[in-house]
């Protein structure tokens, strides 16, 4: 997908965050809930640049 940020166009790299499914149960406005837990991702390399000069992550 395609973003743009101050004028400048950019791709997006966004990651889908994965979920596995707990046995916790709840209540929101009187309906039953089931809760996910989240799975940490890696980390990613990052290429940023700051006024012209670039540097990682």
């Amino acid at each position: 997908m395609t973003l743009t940020f101050l004028g400048k166009p950019y791709q997006s790299t966004a990651s889908e965050v994965a979920q596995a499914p707990t046995a916790q149960m709840g209540k929101y406005r009187g309906v039953p809930v089931h809760f996910s837990a989240a799975r940490v991702a890696p980390c990613a390399t990052l290429q940023l640049s700051y006024r012209g000069v670039s540097y990682n992550h």
